[in-house]
């Protein structure tokens, strides 16, 4: 839970109000890293802080995009045989 404290704590407020804060591509990327190497959540919980933090990316960036859909969608992924 401390990476996701430090990455709220750390992010950009903007507009000075405490929900109006964003972070950059690069930030994202670090606190995403952490999140998912973070065993005390479960996966679900894990993908969905992650998703709720790629809404608060300020500028393009598209690495946003580069899970698998296995790391989002693991229940769609079927055994071949």
């Amino acid at each position: 839970m401390i990476p996701v404290f430090l990455s709220l704590m750390l992010a950009h407020h903007a507009d000075g109000t405490p929900w109006g804060w964003h972070m950059s591509c690069e930030r994202f990327m670090e606190r995403s890293a952490e999140i998912r190497m973070d065993t005390r959540l479960d996966y679900r919980s894990r993908m969905n802080l992650i998703a709720y933090l790629r809404t608060k990316v300020s500028e393009p960036c598209s690495e946003l995009w580069t899970y698998t859909p296995a790391e989002i969608f693991p229940a769609l992924i079927l055994p071949l045989f």
